[in-house]
């Protein structure tokens, strides 16, 4: 099947579970933002957990087909049409050949997954059909989607009607918590900024991509300067700038930094992260 892309909107990009084991080399683990939801997309398809699917950033994409096949998506809320009718995204989607499928208004959330059933046809890199745009690598030429790209798809013909449970779609709200550990240098820091760290919000700024976001709050006390070594970088590690101000790397970050990271993510609730809008603010606790 071909699946031409009409619209592909902000950033839409090819993701899968990630490029793992290559950070010796300096490829970021890429893939999903938000595993839970991706997985969600794929099984509700018949696929397997970790295949290959479009991750849609903000504004949505639009495409067409040109054999019957199923879809769905999950992430970020969307009010979606199959040829101008609304449809049910809460289900497993048909399309017949020559339908057109758009994402139009998004409800919630900020990046939605859309997965084919079947397998889309782009090369692995490095295990991974993951897209890493800073190495112009994985994905569909290494890049981000844009309108008129055709996108071949092995389809898996067996009909699939699952259904999206409630309790997993997307819900709108400004205040997210999450779960941390110790960061390397965080023995470095005072007691008085560690305190700060956890009693204060953090305002996501609109400084935030795939490779890390830019926070907002209180300027951290730096230890020593904030002169350091560069060394390993994990997704969800909070650096502390000579600012004062933070970052947290994410899925595409550098694999080595040099900024103190006083806080790591923890790694199960990182995929929160993805679906936090600018402007909402975010706590951490232990």
């Amino acid at each position: 099947m071909q699946l031409t892309i009409l619209h592909a909107g902000f950033m839409t990009t090819i993701q899968d579970a990630g490029r793992w084991h290559q950070a010796h080399l300096g490829f970021p683990v890429s893939g999903f933002m938000d595993g839970p939801a991706a997985e969600l997309a794929n099984c509700m398809v018949g696929n397997s957990p970790g295949s290959a699917l479009f991750e849609v950033t903000w504004t949505g994409m639009t495409f067409t087909v040109d054999e019957p096949c199923c879809l769905a998506i999950a992430g970020a809320e969307f009010n979606c049409t199959r040829n101008g009718q609304p449809v049910d995204t809460g289900q497993v989607i048909q399309l017949a050949a020559g339908d057109t499928f758009k994402m139009a208004q998004l409800l919630s959330g900020v990046r939605a997954y859309v997965a084919i059933a079947g397998l889309l046809e782009v090369p692995d890199v490095l295990g991974s059909k993951s897209t890493l745009t800073l190495a112009a690598i994985g994905g569909f030429h290494g890049r981000q989607l844009t309108d008129g790209d055709v996108i071949r798809v092995t389809l898996n013909k067996a009909p699939v009607t699952r259904i999206k449970p409630d309790w997993k779609k997307c819900r709108a709200q400004t205040i997210h918590v999450l779960r941390v550990m110790p960061g390397p240098e965080f023995t470095e820091f005072s007691d008085t900024a560690i305190r700060q760290a956890f009693a204060q919000p953090y305002g996501l700024t609109h400084q935030a991509s795939r490779q890390g976001f830019r926070l907002s709050a209180r300027p951290v006390e730096m230890p020593g300067g904030g002169r350091m070594r560069s060394s390993g970088l994990v997704p969800g590690s909070l650096q502390v700038t000579p600012d004062g101000q933070t970052i947290l790397a994410m899925h595409d970050a550098q694999t080595t930094g040099g900024y103190p990271r006083i806080l790591v993510v923890n790694q199960a609730e990182l995929h929160k992260l993805a679906q936090i809008r600018p402007g909402e603010q975010i706590y951490f606790f232990r």
